[in-house]
């Protein structure tokens, strides 16, 4: 008690540094269990992170994902061990930190929560991080919370732990680890402005291209101008489903939404009139801008 009182007179740092712990399998089960479809598991860790500390204004120092993978041989939830091996060379080229771990014979992951908590001990008493943004719902970390606030009493720094979820707008009953500083619910909209292209299964542009590479294939007398057209149309297609959506994002809506006090109008209500392919087919036009216009070319070239 004496070591949290003294650290609530630490000064608070105007320049928040954060480092972000990703518990992967519960944060996407969490997703798919608040918003009723696997394709949410699909988020992007650095997104994510990134998307939640620009709207606090803090800034982001690391982040780190902790998730246990399938044996070899073996496939969870219609992914295998190649699939996450692909999905943690890309991410880490991105900056992200992987933490892996084999998971157990009846697919439970074993020492992820161990190693996540060891982790955010070792960076708080290293003096890291300001905030310890955590990604999870596991009640386990309840004890970390405990942890950091005992080490900001002991070294009189300002520390805080912050837990995000997935929720659904509204679920009073939905709520992240005990003890946090901050509780931020993330809603559908949030997620799925942060989803990735899928590993291991086809995206609409995939399955767009495989489409048109079938047609061109089956019609040998489409040459020259008329495979340019077919091409240009689609690209033409895709551009206006960009310039319609594609920057004005679900989560974006919502915001505005809830500024103007329309609460019904919020993403969480948007969004779900929406299929959620569909709903990330127009939340990509990052990948769309560099992706489309090349394999429309190469198409138009064959």
């Amino acid at each position: 008690m004496w070591a949290a009182a003294k650290a609530r007179h630490a000064p608070e740092p105007s320049h928040k540094r954060v480092v972000a712990f990703f518990d992967g399998r519960n944060l996407r089960r969490s997703a798919r269990t608040a918003f009723g479809h696997r394709d949410y598991e699909n988020y992007h860790p650095m997104k994510l992170a990134r998307l939640v500390c620009a709207r606090q204004g803090w800034h982001l120092e690391a982040v780190n994902f902790y998730i246990g993978i399938p044996g070899e041989g073996r496939k969870v939830g219609g992914e295998t061990r190649q699939d996450w091996m692909r999905r943690a060379a890309l991410w880490a080229g991105e900056g992200v930190n992987i933490f892996t771990r084999d998971l157990a014979c009846d697919n439970r992951e074993k020492g992820i929560d161990i190693r996540i908590a060891l982790d955010v001990a070792k960076l708080t008493r290293e003096n890291t991080f300001d905030i310890a943004l955590i990604f999870s719902q596991d009640q386990d970390f309840r004890e970390v919370v405990t942890e950091v606030h005992t080490i900001a009493g002991e070294e009189n720094r300002w520390l805080q732990v912050v837990s995000a979820y997935p929720a659904k707008i509204g679920d009073k009953h939905c709520r992240g680890i005990d003890g946090a500083d901050i509780q931020i619910p993330l809603d559908r909209g949030t997620i799925a402005r942060c989803l990735e292209p899928f590993i291991g299964r086809k995206t609409p542009i995939e399955a767009m291209k495989k489409q048109l590479s079938r047609l061109a294939r089956r019609t040998p007398t489409v040459r020259g101008a008329t495979r340019w057209a077919i091409g240009a149309t689609a690209a033409a297609y895709l551009v206006a489903i960009m310039a319609t959506f594609g920057y004005l994002t679900y989560a974006d809506i919502a915001v505005a939404a809830q500024h103007s006090g329309e609460p019904s109008m919020a993403s969480e209500v948007v969004i779900m009139k929406v299929p959620p392919n569909a709903a990330m087919a127009v939340l990509w036009p990052y990948y769309w801008s560099a992706f489309v216009p090349e394999q429309m070319m190469e198409l138009a070239r064959r």
